[in-house]
């Protein structure tokens, strides 16, 4: 890391622990003529393993000549916006005032020289009538000072954060999550990366994030699987607020780049008043803007976006997309894994709850939207709402579902984890093979209410040279909807003391008959009467634009092959709008065809 540190006196050198606390300073009554009208950044505090952010209404201008003698020319050599720069660096330099020099206080005065003083300047520190000052000159050749030989000495190295940007430790740890997913200590060392990540606010304040790059930094580590830490997701959220008010409104600052912003963090699930005031910062600059989408721009205003909108849900399904299929072999680590039958007591709240599953979660998103649902219906009646979805009073269920995928286990695991009055204890997911998960929920204490399969990987066309070659045959168990696994959903139906359903979805209309087909010839499911049908589903595709590639591949070899239409068909989502997976929301952005199928045991 590069050093622009240079110490003109050191009268005594104290290697102690880490930096301890930033505090927020009182606005001073008298302001300096240096100070612009830039709103200043919002603060992360109170201590480095829990910061917690606030918006500052002011610098405090009298503290900054306690420890500077010369602010404006301090203010040439730092990167803009100057003031925020100089509160950065002030705020440690009264640190250690108030608590001495030491070698850690090195690290992170480098650490903040290193992005916030402009290259042809380097600080020096001195001290003045026992006061520890600061100030910048003109860089020298050879005026930088290293102090890495006092560091060395005394077994004071830098930390991580002290040499990586917030954004790079996001990076990180998505990195370990995805690519390491199977080894034991990838948890624990991603929340390493986190804390690393709280460090790095404390010191810096969040000046290292600009523009959009805070939501960057929050996705990453939602993507990751980090738990807990809210305060870690809730500081990047005021970060992004202050982003938003400080440049937000330029012309620069384009429409794509205020919707980055609100969809990554929304995609992270990021609640309460700092993500109210994040988009309804982020709505109107849109409207300024003149950006076209009235419906957006209202949502986001009146603070019904979130999670459940459809655009955080696509940036949910371009990262599950370029995952890595899972494979059989993935399934047989995940069972020798798990040799115990699931406590189905200890995991949730009340187990005598039917339950919601959802086999091949994914990214969970589904899962995770429904159990916010705060609606109680009578379901004796009809299957269906007015609008054809399925009508079920969601908020008295819980929740389970399971995948290979463990990175995507453990973003629904974080979602949870930092909404402790909706989810937690009402929704879990598990790293499972199908027809384990399937196992073991035969144990459970409620029984089902339903049990979906949604937008499974197809299997490859019989038809030679066609299609994608690492598909999985259509009769081996390496497409997840076997025969075995149809034969256990039909038995956890038959379980349940109440009418239960199993809804299927795919993009795929000969994977669709196929299910079908398969599940009717079980002898013990039947189809249920969709309130919206498929009347014809060629008719569907010329609506949506074309046919799809695959059908002709399909209905070339099997010219007579019966078509996903007609009543059991439904051309209508059978989930509430709200409770849709994040697949099911790309097809929708992308006018794709998707066909569903809702069976139920024979009367």
């Amino acid at each position: 890391m590069m050093q622009r540190l240079r110490a003109w006196y050191v009268s005594a050198v104290i290697f102690g622990s880490s930096m301890g606390t930033i505090d927020s300073f009182a606005p001073s009554q008298r302001q300096s003529s240096t100070v612009t009208k830039e709103p200043p950044h919002p603060m992360v505090g109170k201590s480095v393993q829990h910061p917690a952010a606030t918006l500052l209404t002011n610098y405090n201008s009298t503290e900054w000549h306690e420890f500077c003698a010369d602010i404006d020319q301090v203010f040439e050599g730092l990167v803009s916006p100057a003031p925020e720069s100089f509160h950065v660096v002030h705020s440690l330099i009264a640190r250690v005032n108030r608590k001495g020099l030491n070698a850690q206080f090195l690290h992170d005065l480098n650490a903040l020289s290193s992005f916030l003083v402009k290259p042809n300047y380097t600080m020096e520190l001195y001290k003045d009538s026992g006061v520890w000052k600061w100030k910048l000159v003109t860089q020298t050749p050879g005026s930088e000072l290293n102090f890495g030989h006092l560091v060395e000495c005394h077994d004071a190295k830098p930390e991580l954060h002290h040499e990586y940007s917030l954004l790079t430790l996001s990076q990180m740890a998505l990195d370990l999550a995805t690519e390491s997913q199977h080894k034991r200590e990838t948890f624990a060392e991603i929340h390493d990366l986190a804390r690393q990540a709280e460090k790095r606010l404390s010191l810096t304040i969040g000046s290292d994030l600009r523009g959009p790059t805070s939501s960057d930094a929050c996705f990453n580590f939602a993507l990751a699987g980090v738990q807990h830490m809210d305060t870690l997701f809730q500081s990047l959220c005021c970060i992004g607020i202050h982003e938003l008010k400080r440049t937000g409104f330029r012309a620069s600052f384009q429409s794509k780049h205020v919707l980055h912003m609100v969809e990554k963090f929304a995609a992270s699930d990021i609640r309460g008043k700092w993500a109210l005031e994040l988009y309804h910062v982020a709505g109107v600059c849109l409207e300024r803007k003149g950006f076209h989408d009235v419906a957006l721009i209202e949502s986001l205003k009146n603070g019904n976006f979130g999670f459940q909108s459809q655009r955080p849900l696509l940036w949910l399904w371009r990262f599950s997309s370029r995952q890595r299929k899972m494979t059989p072999l993935d399934a047989f680590l995940t069972k020798s894994t798990y040799a115990k039958n699931v406590e189905w007591t200890k995991i949730f709240h009340d187990s005598s709850k039917p339950l919601i599953v959802d086999v091949g979660s994914g990214m969970g998103s589904s899962l995770l939207n429904l159990s916010t649902m705060n609606t109680t219906v009578d379901t004796t009646t009809d299957h269906f709402d007015r609008d054809g979805s399925l009508r079920m009073s969601w908020s008295e269920y819980n929740y389970a579902g399971a995948d290979l995928n463990q990175a995507m286990i453990n973003f629904g695991m974080g979602i949870i984890s930092r909404d402790t009055i909706l989810r937690e204890g009402r929704v879990h997911f598990f790293h499972l093979s199908a027809e384990e998960f399937l196992y073991q929920l035969q144990h459970y204490p409620g029984g089902v209410a339903l049990i979906m399969i949604n937008f499974p990987s197809p299997y490859q066309l019989e038809a030679q040279n066609s299609g994608n070659s690492q598909l999985p045959s259509k009769y081996s168990d390496q497409f997840m909807v076997t025969m075995k696994v149809l034969q256990l959903i039909a038995t956890l139906l038959m379980q349940s003391d109440r009418t239960a359903y199993f809804l299927f979805q795919t993009k795929c209309e000969d994977v669709a008959v196929h299910v079908k087909d398969k599940c009717l010839a079980l002898g013990t499911l039947e189809c249920v009467v969709c309130k919206n049908p498929v009347k014809n589903v060629d008719h569907q595709y010329a609506q949506m634009g074309k046919r799809p590639k695959r059908v002709d591949q399909w209905l070339k070899v099997k010219s007579t092959s019966e078509r996903a239409e007609g009543d059991v068909y439904s051309c209508m989502p059978l989930l509430p709008e709200i409770g849709q997976p994040e697949t099911e929301s790309q097809c929708i952005h992308d006018s794709t065809v998707v066909h569903r199928c809702l069976f139920k045991l024979k009367t």
